[in-house]
């Protein structure tokens, strides 16, 4: 609300800047995966996972940059420029890419936590890949329902906020309990 146009239009410039350059990255990822399929196999797996998830944030930051005031969760505060964050689930685009952002963010962050135990469990404690891979539609569970459930639960009680600089919305961070 208190940034300067310049320093706005610096944060977008610099958010989409590097969300192109990840979407470049992990896109090759990505598709080198699906060339050869057979070559990913657990504990090595999740990598791929993991860049899918970086690959859906890095477009809903891309489309951000790109869309700018279409989809940002911002509303004029005043005539004289000052933007304030629109909370709650009023704008569908804005709706929409907090829904990309928080789902696939939190399912990142799932995955590097399976890719750490299918590590620890094929270095640390031996296991072979056919075991890990036997184990891994709860992998598949954990990474995928709990970022469901969390957005849903979020959606439901409407704390999605905008961000000022990146224009994305977020959950935010110090929500007060609802009334």
């Amino acid at each position: 609300m208190y940034f300067k146009e310049a320093e706005v239009r610096f944060a977008r410039l610099w958010v989409g800047v590097w969300s192109v350059l990840c979407c470049a990255s992990t896109l090759f990822t990505v598709l080198t995966y699906l060339v050869d399929m057979r070559r990913f196999s657990y504990p090595e797996r999740p990598i791929i996972f993991l860049s899918g998830c970086y690959f859906m944030v890095a477009v809903a930051y891309a489309a951000g940059f790109l869309l700018e005031e279409r989809v940002v969760c911002l509303e004029r505060f005043s005539e004289d420029g000052y933007r304030t964050v629109a909370q709650g689930t009023k704008k569908e685009g804005c709706t929409i890419l907090f829904m990309i952002l928080y789902f696939f963010g939190m399912a990142s962050s799932i995955w590097w936590v399976i890719l750490s135990l299918t590590w620890f469990l094929a270095a640390g404690m031996k296991w072979g890949h056919e075991a890990i891979e036997a184990n891994s539609q709860y992998f598949h569970l954990a990474a995928w329902a709990v970022p469901a459930v969390k957005t849903i639960t979020i959606l439901a009680m409407g704390q999605v906020d905008g961000d000022v600089l990146s224009g994305p919305a977020l959950c935010p961070y110090f929500a007060s309990a609802p009334s």
